[in-house]
């Protein structure tokens, strides 16, 4: 330690400790900021889009209660059924004309990111914050 001290100078440790301080406030800085978001995390949002881009949009606390929220849209190929429940929402009953119903075998969804297409039918469900900064999503 006293060869080390030979070639230090003051401002050589000063240097040193600044940037041992900054490193480590540039690590802890999310962990931080993510812990004092907590409580002011916002509302999220169901929307559905039907083939004639209107989108209904539904709070997600609506969804707690003891009846699920069940919305039938009619497109192309026929009825299909969308219902909402305990904070997610699904495709329940695809229409009979659909070749493939993979939208109705999605199943639920309950946060931002994922999202319910039928393109056969032209309806969209997804779930989103209004403080989401969630850009766009990639399989």
């Amino acid at each position: 330690m006293e060869k080390l001290n030979k070639y230090l100078t003051l401002y050589d440790k000063i240097l040193i400790i600044l940037i041992v301080v900054f490193s480590v406030g540039m690590i802890a800085y999310p962990f931080v900021t993510a812990y004092f978001n907590q409580s002011e995390e916002q509302e999220a949002y169901i929307y559905i889009k039907d083939r004639t881009k209107n989108i209904n949009r539904i709070p997600l606390s609506d969804t707690y209660k003891e009846e699920p929220i069940v919305i039938e849209l009619e497109g192309p190929l026929g009825v299909s059924v969308i219902e909402a429940h305990n904070g997610q929402v699904r495709l329940k009953k695809a229409p009979e004309k659909d070749p493939a119903k993979i939208c109705e075998k999605i199943g639920w969804i309950s946060k931002p990111g994922p999202s319910i297409i039928c393109v056969p039918n032209k309806i969209s469900i997804w779930i989103e914050r209004s403080d989401s900064e969630l850009d766009a999503v990639s399989w």
